[in-house]
């Protein structure tokens, strides 16, 4: 069982850029998300995980993938829905929690509150003292989350391992995101350049300066429009001067280290025919599947409906400066008169995240106090 040893443990660069590229090969590949799981068990001593998305709609997940799990206990687990639901704070408590962020259980819930919790004892009984789960993707057409269990033996979720999955959260969402364009099925790298035709959304290869490698039929008809995305000379480019820039910005990390891109690169909005689209950026330099792809071509460019119009200011301060959702939920949250102390516990996170988080704002946005936010806020117009 993973998770016999004690203490915490750190992700390294080399081992966070090699689960990066284990994430966005299940792109092409979803059966490769069993082996990942299994391997951040390995790195940060988690005894199971368990991935799932569905649409809010739907009853059964589209995909769900467990690792350290008994087949017996993953078959009951439905069973126990609102006994889980009430161990994470209840369905309310759950819709606030930011995307990306992993939560602790430990921290966020008063487990004197919950003792009695069905699940709890029996989740218990089988030696698991913690929890953290980290909400993928959370939008009208999908919810994912992805979470692990802590075994007695190895003690509470740590600082340490909070830290290495929430630099992991964002290639799970982008991961996840374009899989659903997919329908969450494998996708043959040796034939994926000649099926690129037979998708309905736009699909367009480029190289590290946005250079068109190859652009599938359907993104070929959107270049031709030119209202959402341009060719010029044979280089993207989009009309909204700030979308244009973030474009470039994840391209070119996408190049030089894909671990490094973050949040970048997902949900870049763009508009047809007055219609919200977005463009979500997928590195492919390196990876057994991706790197088969297209010799010249450093990323793929999915140009997808948007799950749900833009917000302004907030996307727009997002867009420019490369916010994270938990850095924008907090933003958003500064901007209404929120405290830290009244965000820790609107979100039910530690207020020591919270404090990292607004010096993350400060940092990326190059404001000193939470009323330089407030300023910028009411000054910053949406860009599109």
């Amino acid at each position: 069982m993973a998770g016999q040893r004690h203490g915490t443990v750190s992700c390294s660069p080399e081992k966070l850029s090699h689960f990066v590229g284990q994430i966005y090969d299940c792109v092409l590949n979803p059966g490769g998300w069993d082996s990942v799981l299994a391997a951040l068990c390995e790195e940060f001593s988690f005894a199971s995980a368990i991935m799932g998305v569905q649409r809010p709609s739907g009853a059964r997940p589209i995909c769900q993938y467990a690792v350290g799990v008994e087949p017996e206990w993953l078959a009951r687990i439905p069973e126990f829905g609102p006994e889980m639901l009430e161990l994470w704070g209840g369905l309310e408590q759950i819709q606030r929690y930011p995307v990306d962020e992993p939560i602790v259980n430990s921290l966020a819930i008063d487990r004197a509150r919950v003792s009695e919790n069905r699940y709890l004892k029996e989740w218990e009984a089988r030696g698991m003292v913690d929890a953290v789960v980290t909400f993928i993707v959370r939008d009208a057409t999908l919810f994912g989350s992805v979470g692990f269990n802590r075994h007695q033996s190895a003690g509470a979720v740590s600082k340490q391992e909070v830290e290495g999955l929430r630099l992991l959260s964002p290639h799970f969402r982008r991961a996840v995101t374009i899989s659903n364009l997919f329908d969450m099925k494998s996708i043959e790298a040796a034939t994926f350049g000649s099926a690129l035709d037979s998708f309905a959304f736009g699909i367009i290869l480029v190289d590290k300066k946005l250079g068109i490698v190859h652009a599938n039929k359907a993104a070929a008809d959107i270049l031709k429009h030119g209202d959402l995305i341009r060719s010029d000379k044979g280089r993207v480019s989009l009309p909204d001067n700030a979308a244009s820039a973030a474009l470039e910005r994840a391209v070119g990390q996408a190049a030089r280290d894909e671990a490094g891109l973050g949040p970048m690169g997902i949900g870049i909005p763009a508009r047809q025919d007055g219609e919200p689209s977005v463009i979500h950026v997928l590195p492919l330099r390196k990876g057994t599947t991706r790197g088969n792809l297209a010799q010249r071509a450093a990323a793929a460019l999915f140009i997808a409906q948007a799950a749900s119009p833009p917000r302004t200011p907030i996307d727009a301060l997002a867009l420019i400066y490369d916010l994270t959702p938990a850095e924008s939920r907090i933003f958003e949250m500064i901007a209404a008169g929120g405290t830290q102390a009244a965000i820790s516990r609107t979100l039910g996170i530690a207020p020591s995240t919270v404090k990292t988080h607004v010096l993350h704002l400060f940092e990326k946005t190059g404001c000193a106090r939470q009323a330089d936010l407030l300023r910028l806020a009411t000054n910053l117009s949406a860009p599109v």
